[in-house]
């Protein structure tokens, strides 16, 4: 399968085979920043260089359940977008709208 859009050659495609690892990863990405940025709000002054990364990687390991938390989120989404905007479709050009079904003979 293609991973650029054939009408408007973006590599914008969404397809059912890494749809749920797009969808998992932002899920993921959307708990562990809310929750950072949550705690960023309640520090204040300025911080050295690097050290809002290392605050970043501390918190994953204090609150192991922000991944799984964002691992059900991102499914959710994946299975909304699935039922909603794919449907019977197999591939979604985010650029140009286009949806793409699999030829039967081409498998």
């Amino acid at each position: 399968m293609t991973t650029t859009c054939c009408i408007c050659q973006s590599a914008t495609l969404i397809n059912r085979q890494n749809l749920r690892t797009l969808a998992a990863l932002a899920g993921v990405l959307d708990v562990v920043l809310r929750d950072y940025g949550e705690l960023q709000r309640q520090q204040s002054g300025p911080s050295e260089p690097w050290t809002l990364l290392g605050d970043l990687v501390e918190q994953l390991s204090e609150k192991p359940s922000l991944p799984s938390e964002g691992l059900a989120q991102g499914l959710a989404l994946a299975a909304n977008i699935e039922k909603h905007w794919l449907g019977e479709f197999d591939s979604l050009c985010l650029n140009c709208g286009f949806l793409l079904t699999v030829d039967a003979t081409s498998k």
